[in-house]
């Protein structure tokens, strides 16, 4: 009997503070600060298992924003943390995603 086998599941996305200073941004490497915005990627790893990636609200390049795109449809689509809803740097991350996958990142 075959089972219905692995089936790939595309990461989330979503924007949100640094709880604290320890974490590491993705793409550059530098420490995320304390109440620094970021995006948390949750990447499907395999059935049952996902883990958290960050990325710093400065490193949104085009390839990035592809991505969050293909999950989201459009940079308002993606969720923001409930403490941030409307804030200004959650909209800033926003522009930056469809900024970047205009070509201007």
């Amino acid at each position: 009997m075959r089972g219905r086998g692995f089936q790939q599941r595309p990461s989330t996305y979503t924007i949100s503070a640094a709880p604290t200073g320890r974490a590491r941004c993705r793409r550059c490497r530098r420490r995320i600060e304390k109440g620094a915005t970021r995006v948390e990627i949750r990447a499907f790893v395999r059935p049952g298992r996902r883990t958290l990636l960050l990325r710093c609200a400065d490193c949104v390049d085009a390839r990035f924003a592809a991505a969050v795109l293909a999950v989201h449809g459009r940079a308002e689509r993606v969720p923001v943390e409930a403490a941030f809803v409307g804030s200004a740097e959650a909209q800033r991350v926003q522009r930056a995603i469809d900024a970047a996958s205009e070509g201007g990142g």
